[in-house]
């Protein structure tokens, strides 16, 4: 009997594990050798980690999908670590072995069932590559903490108002530490093995060192370890958080720093400008040490800031009010000049960009619905007539070369201004830290927008001299004094043109029936050539006080550059309003002109544009035409008689 079950085992485990000569192969056999690819497969990829992960935790914490969902469903724990941290330490915790900061009895069972917080201030056993136990605790830092603004009785009431991110126990360094590893500038690996071959040349088995480690190590620790983005982020987690703020009465200083010069400079990568740190804590002090600023020893403190700001790496050379140029500005909150003037721009604004926009639509209005100055044709046959003779042809030109050149001039630069500028006002945009990447970065941009105004200061400078060459002309011609020279000159504003100006409103509105007579410059061009000037010389005078901050500082208050960055940006936002909307709509988007009006490249004004917008200009070359041809002996043919006008409403 006992043969016979014998011999049907057997025949049973022939049938399961046939031979492998001529029959098939069974699919126990098959999963086994799959198992052990599998296995000689992770085994290889282990083996880079494995030599700096001891315990052999990274054989499955190197997975980045490796995570746990909640019991209750609501969260999600990820457990991945990055291998290379330790294979390249990365960091200075890669000289630990996990069980040195998390329980042994927690994590030597699968599945692992951690409980106990990790305790960063926890005695640490690193690796040493002379073999030699080191032991370090963070529970100096923890100390200093605990002595700064960010003590921790703060924290622990912080971590309540952010909703508890960190659980009890948990140390309170997370609130603002992720995890730490050695910043490199973006520089790669490779390109920074040079230095770590040249220590080596003498850290050889006579000098052992890790010196790899360690040049990572001083190289962060002598550099800041974030960037002042990076830094004004992680204090906004707390400093614009609404629930703590109003706990401990805090403005919101992070948002007041991101509007201001240093924020702005800071957003678009510069890592010259000052950051958070930089002013809230001193040189010689550990960033943990920081101090509310009514401590007597806090660099922000009214004693001390003066030289905060005046560091080697600051504004070494200013004077002592340059710590009164305000940093953290909030205008909505503030209730003394600044904010005066920030009203008065915006009604500014309101009351000379408002009016000039609205006559802009009303005039698009007008070509669409068709509505023409009925005596437009009339004044066409007029200009066609002028035009056909090379003698008035001539003096229907509006502007000459030299205009022209001084214009594409004031175009170059205030293009220049434009695009070198407005990228910093706003610096929280994609395309301006593209725009400033093209100039080559922040300081390229800088210099070329100091570069561009000085230029255009040098160039009202120049129209200055060519205004008083032409106003000496014309005072030797006309005969007449001073006052009426200068009341004499084509674009000076004079009593006539405010009545013209009423005359074109009641036009557009539709209360006149025909459009007014103007001159060779009409009233809205003399309002922008008026601008021009008024523009360059804000923009200029404030431009200059934020160049040479130097002398501004020790001559001035530091609250004058406070008010010159407000005057300089409103007036800009202005200044493109008026030429990037009204302007550029009227000599290139205009139907009339489109695609670009050629009155800056030839002289010549469209003819449209001369029979209903200068019939005055007509009138004085027609009657100045008649007139010589009357000292010449004949008589100028007759022009046909002008329509009535009619200046009753419609």
């Amino acid at each position: 009997m006992r043969m016979r079950e014998n011999k049907r085992q057997s025949s049973l485990a022939d049938a399961r594990f046939p031979s492998v000569t001529g029959q098939r192969r069974p699919a126990y056999g098959r999963r086994a050798w799959i198992g052990c690819c599998i296995a000689m497969i992770l085994g290889a990829v282990a083996l880079p980690v494995l030599g700096a992960d001891r315990e052999g935790c990274l054989i499955c914490h190197q997975y980045r999908g490796l995570s746990r969902i909640a019991k209750d469903g609501q969260s999600i724990s990820l457990f991945y670590v990055n291998p290379n941290y330790f294979d390249k330490a990365l960091g200075p915790h890669a000289r630990l072995k996990c069980t040195d900061c998390h329980l042994r009895s927690e994590v030597d069972h699968f599945p692992h069932e951690v409980k106990t917080p990790v305790d960063c201030t926890k005695l640490c056993h690193l690796e040493s590559s002379t073999n030699v136990e080191i032991r370090f605790s963070h529970d100096g830092i923890s100390q200093m903490l605990g002595k700064s603004i960010h003590g921790k009785d703060t924290l622990t009431r912080v971590n309540h108002l952010l909703g508890d991110p960190l659980k009890p126990g948990q140390a309170q360094c997370l609130l603002c530490h992720d995890e730490p590893t050695f910043r490199r500038s973006g520089t790669s690996w490779v390109l920074q093995q040079a230095p770590i071959q040249r220590c080596n040349s003498c850290h050889d088995a006579q000098l052992p060192k890790d010196t790899r480690y360690a040049y990572w190590h001083v190289h962060a620790r002598s550099e800041p370890a974030r960037s002042n983005e990076d830094v004004a982020r992680l204090c906004a987690t707390c400093h614009s958080n609404q629930a703590v703020r109003d706990a401990f009465q805090l403005p919101d200083a992070t948002a007041s720093y991101l509007v201001s010069f240093h924020g702005k400079a800071a957003q678009l990568g510069n890592q010259e400008t000052a950051g958070c740190l930089d002013c809230h804590v001193s040189p010689d002090q550990n960033v943990h040490k920081m101090l509310a600023h009514a401590d007597s020893e806090a660099p922000t403190n009214s004693s001390h800031l003066p030289n905060t700001c005046r560091t080697l790496a600051c504004h070494r050379a200013a004077g002592a009010s340059i710590s009164t140029a305000a940093i953290h500005l909030d205008l909505a909150n503030n209730h003394g000049a600044e904010s005066y003037i920030a009203i008065l721009f915006v009604l500014l604004i309101v009351f000379t960009f408002g009016p000039s926009l609205t006559m802009c639509a009303l005039k698009m209005l007008h070509i669409v619905i068709g509505r023409h100055d009925p005596e437009a044709h009339h004044h066409a046959q007029r200009v066609q007539k002028l035009m056909a003779d090379p003698a008035t042809r001539q003096k229907l030109k509006r502007f000459s070369v030299h205009q022209r050149l001084q214009h594409w001039y004031l175009v170059a630069c205030f293009a220049t201004l434009v695009l070198s500028g407005f990228p910093i006002k706003f610096a929280d945009r994609a395309w301006a830290a593209w725009l400033i990447g093209l100039f080559g970065g922040l300081s390229t941009a800088r210099l070329v927008h100091r570069l561009a105004g000085a230029m255009l200061i040098l160039g009202l400078f120049y129209h200055l001299i060519y205004i008083a060459c032409a106003l000496i002309r014309r005072k030797r011609q006309s005969g007449h004094g001073l006052i009426a020279a200068i009341m004499g000159l084509p674009m000076m504003v004079s009593p006539s043109d405010m009545l013209t100006m009423n005359r074109l409103v009641a036009y557009l509105l539709g209360l006149r029936r025909t459009h007014p007579d103007m001159g060779r410059f009409n009233p809205e061009e003399k309002f922008e050539y008026i601008g021009v000037f008024w523009g360059t010389v804000v923009l200029g005078t404030t431009g200059m006080l934020m160049w040479f901050n130097v002398w501004t500082s020790r001559h001035l208050s530091g609250r004058v550059l406070t008010i010159a960055i407000l005057v300089h940006t409103f007036e800009a936002f202005l200044a493109v309003l008026h030429i990037g909307i009204v302007h550029l709509a009227g000599v290139i988007f205009a139907p009339g002109v489109f695609p670009v009006s050629k009155a800056m490249f030839t002289g010549d004004t469209p003819a449209h544009e001369m029979a209903e917008a200068h019939k005055t200009m007509l009138d004085e070359v027609e009657a100045e035409a008649q007139a010589k041809a009357a000292s010449a002996g004949f008589q100028q043919p007759p022009v046909a008689p002008e329509a009535p006008k009619e200046d009753s409403h419609a």
